[in-house]
């Protein structure tokens, strides 16, 4: 069965900053004058861009149309904490007005000093082991932050099943209208794949969910968000997606990003863990932060959780514009391969889950 042909990218203006918005930015903040910017190689819910002033180097993130003024002022107070706590967060540019952001024509600006170093090295067995250690030290220091939280309006876990099924209707019409018959088909019998084990997750989810930890996940932990200087962990950046979860959400995310084994160009769309390194990658964890039997036990069902939610997300976006501005046969396809892939992912883990399970168990308990 031949898969879905990959729709081509068109380039957007999520790479320019307007004239408009670089006057306001150069009235709210006092850094001189603006030298120089350009887009980050890095980001996808957000644009981020690098800035060169007369005063130094920065970093001005754009944020998502749907980025809240609570869920900003609830970021700026996580970093302040961080710092305080002599956490490597970035420093946070205030405004003129004293403000940790700025509103420009409904978007959300925020800025912080660029930190100098070197990103990530996978080859590098000291980077690994500060990278586990790092979001150790984190789940350990915002333990103790106060309240209120801020929660992200995200599908959560133990309500996967009906959330799931939801959209499930819209998105068929779409692609009756722009898919072929033979895409259809293997649209439907991927999504029928996603609904059984939304099913599944979600059951399970809700059982053991009562004795597993929540916390202020940093919800973004990976390569992209850490800068090294020679072996030492110098920098963590990217908590616009912080929110109170569960634990256990970070340290999926952060496993499949240092231990997963890539092969994004596989046709079989492959998904797989270094196991020895998600052994040194906790073992590092652990050094800063207890971690219970409990919680490892669930990772196999959260890596399985996330990949649901990731789905979910995309049927919502694609609906969300569809409500807006009618869709096209390249963003009906590009949703199909998607599910395709994530249906395959999910069955991997579904298959392997008492080998990971038994490795993790073994190898860190």
């Amino acid at each position: 069965m031949p898969a879905f042909e990959r729709p081509s990218l068109t380039p957007t203006d999520r790479d320019v900053l307007s004239s408009q918005a670089v006057g306001a930015l150069r009235q709210a903040y006092d850094i001189g004058d603006w030298l120089a910017w350009q887009r980050t190689p890095k980001g996808s819910s957000n644009v981020s861009f690098f800035v060169t002033a007369s005063s130094g180097s920065y970093v001005l993130r754009r944020s998502h149309s749907r980025k809240s003024v609570e869920a900003i002022r609830f970021e700026i107070k996580l970093i302040d904490y961080l710092r305080e706590k002599s956490y490597p967060a970035p420093e946070l540019i205030m405004t003129r007005q004293q403000e940790g952001y700025v509103e420009h024509d409904g978007i959300l600006y925020l800025m912080t000093r660029f930190i100098p170093g070197h990103p990530y090295d996978p080859e590098n067995p000291n980077h690994l082991f500060a990278s586990g250690h790092g979001l150790g030290l984190y789940h350990r220091l915002v333990k103790d932050l106060p309240g209120p939280y801020y929660r992200r309006p995200v599908p959560a876990l133990t309500t996967l099943e009906p959330t799931g099924i939801k959209g499930l209707t819209a998105i068929d019409r779409l692609a009756k209208l722009y898919l072929s018959a033979e895409e259809q088909k293997r649209l439907m019998d991927g999504f029928s794949y996603v609904q059984n084990q939304c099913i599944d997750v979600c059951q399970s989810m809700v059982e053991i969910s009562p004795r597993l930890s929540h916390r202020i996940i940093q919800g973004s932990f990976g390569r992209s968000a850490l800068i090294f200087h020679s072996n030492a962990l110098s920098g963590v950046v990217d908590y616009d997606r912080a929110t109170y979860e569960l634990l256990g959400m970070d340290l999926a995310y952060a496993i499949k990003a240092f231990c997963r084994i890539h092969d994004e160009d596989s046709k079989d769309y492959r998904i797989g863990f270094d196991y020895a390194r998600c052994r040194d990658f906790l073992l590092a964890y652990r050094e800063a932060e207890s971690l219970s039997a409990e919680e490892i036990q669930a990772l196999p069902l959260i890596f399985r959780g996330q990949r649901l939610v990731k789905v979910q997300n995309k049927c919502d976006n694609l609906l969300r514009k569809d409500a807006v501005v009618p869709q096209e046969a390249k963003d009906v396809r590009k949703l199909a391969i998607m599910v395709e892939r994530e249906a395959r992912r999910l069955c991997w883990l579904e298959g392997h889950r008492e080998e990971l399970l038994a490795t993790l168990m073994n190898e860190c308990i």
